[in-house]
């Protein structure tokens, strides 16, 4: 009995492992609303920010897709939870999900971040981002990864909107 004690604490030791990589990403998803707009009013100068929004589709997408950074956040630390539960299939189908968003974003940072957060996961499970999915289809994927699914949905949007403007 003492032994499955120890081995369910190892294994919950070790998906704590890279939380400070979690936390890495998470702030920084979180701050991109934040460092967006500071890029937006050194670029504008003295000009009303809320004028140039109206007046710039571009700026006005760039904007948009920065907001998105929050969204990804909550899904990411919502997908740690069911790691700390055990629930691998779950986090890594929504990393994979995630680095697709960011693709269809173009933030290639953040497409890397996720990248990133998906080798770690591997490396801690031994569980590919394709197999989770697989598994995930199984069980309740619209239900499960419907956050992600909206967040896709925009980043199409989004994407959309970018290739009509020739960005």
């Amino acid at each position: 009995m003492t032994a499955m004690k120890a081995i369910n604490i190892n294994t919950q030791t070790d998906y704590h492992k890279y939380d400070k990589w979690f936390t890495i990403a998470k702030v920084l998803l979180t701050l991109a609303p934040f460092i967006a707009l500071i890029y937006m009013q050194a670029f504008i100068g003295g000009s009303n920010l809320s004028e140039l929004l109206q007046q710039n589709p571009e700026i006005t997408l760039t904007f948009l897709v920065s907001m998105a950074g929050p969204f990804t956040a909550y899904l990411l630390i919502f997908a740690q939870k069911h790691l700390y539960e055990e629930d691998v299939p779950y986090m890594m189908a929504h990393l994979a999900l995630l680095f697709a968003v960011e693709l269809l974003l173009r933030n290639g940072v953040y497409a890397l971040l996720m990248g990133c957060l998906m080798f770690l996961v591997y490396r801690m499970t031994g569980m590919s981002p394709l197999e989770a999915l697989r598994l995930k289809w199984k069980d309740h994927f619209f239900r499960d990864l419907s956050g992600c699914i909206v967040l896709m949905v925009f980043a199409m949007f989004c994407l959309f909107v970018s290739l009509r403007l020739g960005m």
